[in-house]
């Protein structure tokens, strides 16, 4: 059984999360049943969610949260396969989807799921209204989406104006949960992912923001997914979600037995590295990059500024300095491991800070990154470099949750951000759609506000075929157009050591985390 931490299903966009301890007597039964005593489970997050409406997530916590309080209508389970979530059957191409819904499907109260309510429910998450940033994700960048529903089969229809091939995959992600359909007309309850907002395996009991959160399993909930390397175990009757930010403190914490599973991107991994107690499995999930803000008024929108931040920067120094030389070089938006990313450093900018200093010097930059990726360490570095080409640059070192306000939403004032991004979908779609499309604050996903016509035009030729050596051909365009534009300026992949006491499980499908199947197993 791989365990794994959950800020592996960080987002897209933000580290954050890792499992903490576990206590139950050993006579516990678990979720919720009768019988026996109570079991709990206690899951660290290093920050609260920004939203616990899944289609509005932006970071590490709500896409955990997401993955706790709601179901999804399909899973992605190993190598990519997808497998029944709250639809027991479906078909699907590249522009359409039609999915009977499970006969017991039912949201956190119980109340029975229906194929109108989830169209509803789809609807919503689609509208340019919903402003959810998810949503050219799933559905692809400015889509029209029409969604129906038949109650009396149980089938629900998915239909896009044009052709998006990783729709399933994209409704197998946090984001688009489904959430309980009466809750859409009770905005407080869908705030409070209490009894009844949701259709997942646990609610909210109570939440304290920047203390902690606690989930209530619900009782008589079949809707387990069936992956390959399920957990066996006892479900928790409450996981309690306490916030820790340091990656010292849960250290600390793992060591002193009070935690049991936790994940590390900085220094204090090493610390398990000769005890027997626990297990480390490294996995370089985290992809980082330097990205700019490109709109009007910022020094991102001059070409040549981009590019002169492009040559003073080096991946290797970069490599050295977050991860001591063990991440991987990359020459695109994701790694080499992705299908169709590019390898060809060719096309990547050549270290020159000489060259560099004549754009640079005088230029102020307002750089603002999180600290959740080894502590900050790849910010210090950007700013370190950037300073002896000559530039002035502040450094805001946030935690998760402000630097996705800040940033990924595009509420703060910043000029360029080092993204620590975590695919998960292992596709070039997820940090792709990063990079084209409307801003957060009209729904989109393109926080950086590009406008490539070149990287749009292939990324939308990729997307409208099944064939994957013309998808290929066209994502090669598409990264060609967006790495020559110094759009974005590719560095390493950043381990994520995932260390494991005994005594508890979780399902990891395809390396990415189900928080929900969190399992006691001691």
């Amino acid at each position: 059984m791989a365990r794994v931490p959950l800020a592996a299903g960080v987002c897209t966009l933000a580290l954050g999360l890792a499992v903490t301890g576990c206590t139950t007597s050993a006579d516990s039964t678990g979720g919720g049943k009768d019988g026996g005593k109570k079991v709990k489970a206690t899951i660290a997050t290093s920050s609260d969610p920004t939203s616990l409406d899944p289609n509005l997530g932006t970071v590490a916590a709500d896409f955990v949260f997401a993955r706790m309080l709601n179901d999804q209508l399909v899973r992605r389970d190993d190598k990519g396969e997808i497998i029944p979530g709250l639809a027991a059957e479906w078909k699907a191409d590249a522009a359409s989807a039609e999915f009977t819904l499970r006969e017991d499907a039912q949201c956190t109260d119980g109340t029975k799921l229906t194929a109108s309510g989830v169209a509803k429910v789809l609807t919503r998450f689609a509208d340019p209204a919903t402003k959810s940033t998810a949503a050219s994700q799933v559905f692809g960048p400015g889509a029209k989406v029409t969604a129906t529903g038949d109650d009396a089969s149980g089938k629900v229809s998915v239909k896009l104006d044009k052709p998006w091939s990783d729709l399933l995959y994209g409704l197998a992600l946090p984001q688009a949960g489904i959430v309980c359909p009466a809750a859409l007309d009770k905005p407080e309850l869908l705030k409070s992912g209490k009894k009844g907002a949701g259709t997942g395996a646990y609610y909210m009991e109570s939440a304290k923001p920047g203390t902690s959160y606690t989930l209530t399993a619900v009782k008589g909930y079949n809707g387990w997914a069936k992956y390959k390397n399920m957990p066996q175990g006892k479900v928790p009757d409450t996981v309690e979600m306490p916030v820790i930010q340091s990656e010292a403190t849960m250290a600390n914490n793992l060591q002193a037995g009070t935690l049991d599973y936790a994940a590390f991107t900085g220094p204090d991994v090493a610390r398990f590295v000769k005890d027997k107690r626990f297990t480390i499995n490294p996995a370089p999930i985290i992809r980082m990059m330097v990205v700019f803000n490109e709109r009007k008024g910022h020094p991102g929108a001059d070409p040549k500024v981009r590019e002169a931040i492009a040559k003073t920067l080096d991946r290797k120094a970069f490599n050295q300095a977050v991860t001591r030389g063990t991440g991987t070089l990359m020459a695109s938006i994701t790694d080499g491991s992705v299908p169709c990313a590019n390898t060809d450093e060719s096309l990547l900018a050549k270290t020159d800070v000489a060259a560099a200093k004549d754009v640079l010097k005088g230029v102020k930059i307002k750089l603002v990154g999180t600290n959740a990726v080894a502590g900050g360490s790849g910010n210090d570095y950007v700013q370190a470099s950037l300073k002896a080409a000559g530039a002035e640059v502040s450094l805001r070192n946030a935690d998760s949750a402000t630097w996705g306000n800040d940033v990924i939403s595009n509420k703060g004032d910043w000029d360029l951000t080092i993204l620590p991004n975590l695919n998960l979908t292992n596709l070039l779609t997820t940090p792709a759609s990063l990079f084209m499309g409307p801003d957060p604050a009209d729904g989109g996903r393109n926080f950086p506000g590009v406008d490539n016509k070149g990287f749009a035009k292939g990324f939308g030729e990729a997307m409208a075929t099944t064939d994957e050596a013309a998808k290929c051909a066209a994502w090669g365009e598409a990264q060609k157009s967006l790495l020559g534009a110094h759009d974005v300026v590719p560095l390493a992949t950043v381990n994520l050591n995932y260390t494991t006491a005994a005594r508890i499980s979780i399902a990891a499908p395809d390396g990415l985390l189900a928080p929900e199947t969190v399992r006691v197993v001691k």
